[in-house]
């Protein structure tokens, strides 16, 4: 089969939405809050992984309510980089078409994931150099997904497994004689003490901030899904023998992960290897 330049700019924008994701899966499963290089990655790639598979969905709802045509440059750009505005956009599209669950509000955790993309991939991933040449106003997104991570902590690990967490960490330094403060990775002055129970609770619960990401990503696949659907049949009723777009839910299977392995994995990138040119 020949497939048209529109098929092939969408299978090639699965490929890019998918690489971001995983490698931001991956770079979230062995963050190392000691090294911001790994942290900066995390967000970079998760940031572009969502609004690109966001981005794919609006084209999709875009094709189907206006005879398979694609958004203009104008109207694609008039989105922005505003995940929080593109989630919301998309949970109003999924609504028409019947998929009203798994959608989650932004005073959850699940919206504090996405307000912290959202934040970064708006401005604050020039924080450093914008404090440095003109000290705009953008929250510190290492501290901003820090806090972030702490929340997802807490939703995730029982009071016990905490209190057990914090004894440790207070033996480690008392017999260091570790009763110092230091900047910790809350963005304040904490004891010595605390900020150990912050890093060790971070370490065992990285993968359940991939497991919250891939949750929010849930409802997503499902309206890609309904939606690629949607217009392979009006390209049937219009007798288009070369499908327009993929059947784009391949490039995600991941978001159908169960939460022990999505917490459990550490490999994400050599997971799902799509080949092929088309």
């Amino acid at each position: 089969m020949i497939f048209t330049k529109e098929f092939r700019m969408m299978n090639q924008e699965g490929h890019l939405a998918s690489a971001s994701l995983l490698a931001g899966f991956e770079a979230v499963a062995k963050l190392d809050y000691d090294k911001a290089g790994t942290v900066y990655s995390a967000l970079f790639q998760l940031a572009t992984g969502f609004e690109r598979i966001m981005k794919i969905a609006f084209i999709l709802d875009h094709k189907i309510n206006n005879d398979l045509a694609n958004p203009t440059d104008k109207q694609l750009r008039k989105l922005g980089h505003s995940i929080m505005e593109l989630y919301a956009n998309l949970q109003k599209s999924a609504t028409s078409h019947g998929i009203s669950e798994g959608w989650f509000e932004v005073d959850k955790v699940h919206g504090e994931l996405l307000a912290a993309l959202s934040e970064f991939a708006l401005g604050s991933r020039y924080y450093n150099i914008d404090q440095l040449v003109s000290g705009r106003e953008h929250p510190d997104p290492l501290v901003r997904w820090f806090k972030v991570h702490m929340q997802i902590a807490e939703d995730s690990l029982s009071y016990k497994r905490r209190e057990g967490i914090m004894q440790r960490a207070r033996d480690f330094c008392e017999a260091r004689g570790l009763f110092s403060w230091e900047m910790g990775p809350m963005g304040q002055l904490d004891l010595t003490i605390d900020v150990n129970y912050q890093l060790a609770v971070a370490r065992i619960t990285r993968g359940h901030c991939v497991w919250t990401a891939i949750e929010v990503l849930k409802p997503i696949y499902d309206l890609i899904d309904v939606l690629v659907r949607a217009v392979h049949e009006v390209e049937r009723e219009k007798g288009i023998a070369s499908p327009t777009v993929p059947y784009m839910t391949e490039f995600f299977p991941y978001c159908l992960a169960h939460r022990e392995t999505a917490i459990r994995r550490k490999a994400w990138t050599t997971l799902f290897q799509m080949a092929g040119r088309v």
